[in-house]
């Protein structure tokens, strides 16, 4: 049997070093050449060696590389030259995070525990100097729908004005005016990516620092709602309501919602009146007030509401919905109490045909309105349904059913 002694392995282990060295040597002499591709590609092995990739050197070829090649394809690009905008924002991103890589390697004590950084200032100045192309990048790599390498890119936009490893000489930001468009940028970078939370985190950064337009507030309330976060959609909401006011009848919904889910009624048709006071005319504000008061089981009321609001826009959707909802309600109590008093057959079909069949054929003309304005409202087709079965009438039921 062979064995291997242990003056075999650590020659063995010394040739393996060695060979790493030199891979990290031909790097970088193909970086010099300007083979850049080549120079990362060749280096690759030398990252993970035990030995190699504890050098600075390892990995500041590499990010040097990495800004190099971006450096010479954005100039190609300046003058004509066809490029390919996703390898290389993925170029430059990958150097960035070589270089933080080889930063902290380049201040290890050495074998006099003394610390002597080779790199550290070149470091800092490649990534201060090229800062600006990484929004550049960020949007190539959207262009190529590279989602996840444009969120990337954009974090190290935001990020690295603070971050502490590049102390003093780190790159200055932007205003926040600019930074807040980038940061609303990463954010829909984020939900291309289905990641809600991390788009939504990011909406909120940019409202933080200023973002005032009225749909980083809409996205940012669709995405609380996404993860039933509803204090949070009534918050934003509010906000967005004292920025935009009746912009997006949404927001004023949004809050009414919010304080009828906590009982707070009176505040809440406080709210209305003075939204109504504004614009009386608003057809959505009757509707919603409406809402409320079904809310508060004024049953009367929220019909009367709702009535205004038809009459004030006779193709609102939500109003006549609600108010032919209500009417079928209003005959299902009726004929809920004459089932349970047991009225003879001959009373029940005269109160069917003085009562009820005329509140279906009401409710009937309304929920068609709202239906027309609303064809994919499941809850319309519903209602409709279940008049259309109560009056009998054959054909709208199966016209209704084939929807």
């Amino acid at each position: 049997m062979r064995t291997i002694t242990f003056l075999g392995l650590c020659v063995a282990a010394s040739i393996a070093a060695n060979a790493q060295t030199s891979v990290v040597k031909e790097a970088e002499q193909k970086s010099k050449e300007g083979k850049y591709l080549d120079a990362i590609s060749t280096i690759q092995p030398a990252l993970t060696n035990p030995e190699t990739s504890k050098m600075a050197n390892t990995w500041y070829i590499p990010g040097k590389a990495g800004m190099e090649y971006y450096k010479e394809q954005y100039l190609n690009k300046t003058i004509g030259k066809t490029v390919d905008g996703a390898k290389m924002g993925h170029a430059l991103i990958d150097g960035y995070n070589y270089l933080l890589t080889a930063l902290p390697l380049d201040s290890v004590p050495d074998a006099k525990g003394k610390i002597k950084p080779k790199y550290s200032k070149e470091i800092v100045k490649l990534i201060k100097e090229n800062y600006d192309h990484f929004n550049n990048a960020a949007v190539f790599l959207w262009d190529a729908q590279d989602y996840q390498g444009a969120y990337d890119a954009w974090a190290i936009v935001i990020n690295s004005p603070s971050n502490p490893v590049l102390g003093a000489n780190a790159p200055k930001a932007y205003p926040d005016s600019t930074m807040a468009d980038i940061i609303f940028n990463q954010g829909l970078a984020a939900w291309q990516l289905d990641s809600i939370k991390m788009s939504l985190a990011s909406f909120e950064k940019a409202i933080a620092i200023g973002y005032d337009k009225p749909q980083v507030y809409d996205y940012a309330i669709s995405h609380a709602a996404r993860l039933e976060d509803n204090d949070k959609v009534y918050a934003l909401a509010e906000e967005a309501y004292k920025k935009f006011g009746s912009e997006n009848p949404l927001y004023l919904q949004l809050m009414i919602n919010g304080r009828i889910e906590k009982q707070q009624y009176e505040e809440a048709a406080k709210m209305l009146d003075d939204a109504i006071a504004v614009t009386p005319n608003d057809a959505q504000l009757y509707n919603i007030k409406g809402v409320l008061y079904e809310s508060m089981k004024d049953n009367n009321k929220a019909r009367e509401l709702y009535l205004q609001a038809i009459q004030i826009d006779p193709t609102h959707a939500q109003a006549q919905y609600n108010y032919g909802r209500q009417l079928c309600t209003e005959a299902y109590e009726i004929n809920d109490k004459a089932q349970e008093s047991n009225m003879p057959n001959a009373e029940y079909q005269k109160l069917r045909e003085e009562k009820l069949n005329p509140l279906f054929r009401q409710a009937a003309e309304h929920l068609e309105i709202a239906l027309n304005a609303d064809p994919d409202n499941h809850d319309v087709k519903t209602y409709l349904r279940n008049v259309y079965y109560n009056l009998g009438d054959e054909e709208n039921l199966k016209r209704i059913e084939n929807m």
